[in-house]
């Protein structure tokens, strides 16, 4: 239980992270675009010249560039929380067979129940890894093809 709840935790924080992530990341997007556009603007405008706008316009092309490492961030923060959402649901259903071997009648059962939601953890665990190894190749494969 306190493995759950430390996970629940977790998981709370990495959401926290992933919308301050995401509203910063929307935030930086449109102070760039208004700089970018206000160095446009405003030489056409109070008719100066369009040297007087390279430094908002630089200024608009980081601040974009800031708001994409946001959205990274972002990225990775989802799938973090995918991760721990998965990871947290798999506790609970896990505990929650667990918890019911107790409504069975004889010691044979619930042994034999046991057994049972052993194997079948050893058996999510063993599709898991084999998801994991088929992505990586695909990953790699998808590099090589990008080159």
């Amino acid at each position: 239980m306190i493995n759950l709840e430390d996970i629940k935790e977790f998981y709370t924080w990495s959401q926290k992270q992933a919308k301050a992530s995401f509203i910063l990341a929307v935030v930086m997007c449109i102070f760039g675009f208004a700089l970018m556009i206000a160095a446009i603007v405003l030489p056409v405008v109070f008719r100066l010249s369009f040297q007087m706008s390279i430094i908002p316009a630089v200024g608009g092309v980081i601040t974009e560039l800031i708001a994409g490492t946001a959205l990274v961030v972002y990225r990775n923060s989802l799938l973090q929380l995918n991760h721990y959402h998965k990871a947290l649901h798999e506790d609970e259903r896990f505990l929650s067979s667990v918890n019911l071997l107790g409504k069975f009648s004889t010691v044979e059962a619930q042994d034999d129940m046991l057994r049972e939601i052993i194997r079948s953890e050893i058996q999510m665990n063993l599709d898991g890894l084999k998801e994991i190894e088929n992505i990586k190749p695909n990953k790699s494969i998808e590099k090589e093809n990008s080159k």
